[in-house]
């Protein structure tokens, strides 16, 4: 950043196979000091892309989402850090937000842990309903103050001090197209459905009829979906089927183990 005056920052940021995404997101955060990539084993031009913009490259095995973002963390020299998603970029707001919170915490003082309301890019519109948004993430900690914590798809960046909001949006793509968000949801169904059984978790029938509902009224109703338009259906009627699916491959690990 240049001046001595002002904190340093990192950003870090974990990846496999991203090379669609990573030079968008690097490109929005190269103002700051460094740019750390974790990788886990990328097939593709991740690492090159990320290496010719400068990023500072690591590459070893995923431990888990929790795992991962604590060691990029580890990797890190700023002051501060920004966590990152690959697939996820940053506004000038939110960077000229993130510029008032160095300058106004510095180095020293009290734990702070600081979230950007992340914004969702779906089927061609920027959603604003649905629950998608502003759906705020822990991102931003002082050096020491904050850690990765949680279980698999509930992670978050956690500290004993009050959670601050940064000004700004943090940009999401993370679906190429409808068939994207449909695989998303048959892995992430799937990972949850193991993850429930294992804790002794039962599903029902009326599980599978009346959750994919509550749902979908849920979103496209109480949480204003329909204003988002054909997207807001759309986001609406995938997270009934998400529900449906966790549901229905519970009971599915249970049949098989029976």
């Amino acid at each position: 950043m240049g001046d001595s005056t002002i904190p340093t920052i990192s950003a870090y940021i974990i990846t496999k196979d991203e090379e669609h995404a990573i030079g968008r997101a690097i490109g929005s955060v190269r103002w700051m000091d460094e740019v750390v990539v974790l990788d886990s084993g990328s097939a593709d031009g991740t690492t090159d892309i990320a290496e010719r913009m400068g990023a500072k490259v690591f590459v070893e095995p995923f431990r888990g989402f929790v795992e991962q973002k604590n060691r990029a963390m580890d990797l890190c020299t700023g002051d501060w850090m920004f966590n990152l998603d690959a697939d996820e970029e940053m506004t000038p707001e939110l960077a000229e937000s993130i510029r008032k919170v160095l300058l106004a915490f510095g180095t020293s003082g009290g734990s702070e842990v600081f979230a950007a309301a992340r914004k969702t890019w779906y089927m061609g519109k920027w959603m604003l309903h649905c629950g998608w948004y502003p759906e705020y993430r822990e991102r931003l900690a002082r050096r020491d103050s904050a850690r990765w914590s949680g279980e698999m798809l509930h992670e978050r960046l956690a500290g004993p001090g009050r959670v601050g909001r940064l000004q700004g949006d943090l940009l999401h793509r993370p679906y190429a197209d409808l068939g994207n968000h449909l695989k998303r949801i048959d892995l992430y169904s799937g990972l949850w459905a193991s993850r429930e059984f294992s804790r002794g978790r039962k599903s029902r029938t009326i599980d599978l009829v009346m959750r994919p509902a509550a749902s979908l009224l849920k979103m496209y109703v109480l949480r204003a979906g329909f204003l988002d338009g054909m997207q807001g259906f759309v986001a609406s009627a995938m997270g009934a089927w998400y529900t449906f699916l966790k549901y229905a491959k519970l009971q599915e690990r249970a049949k098989e183990s029976g």
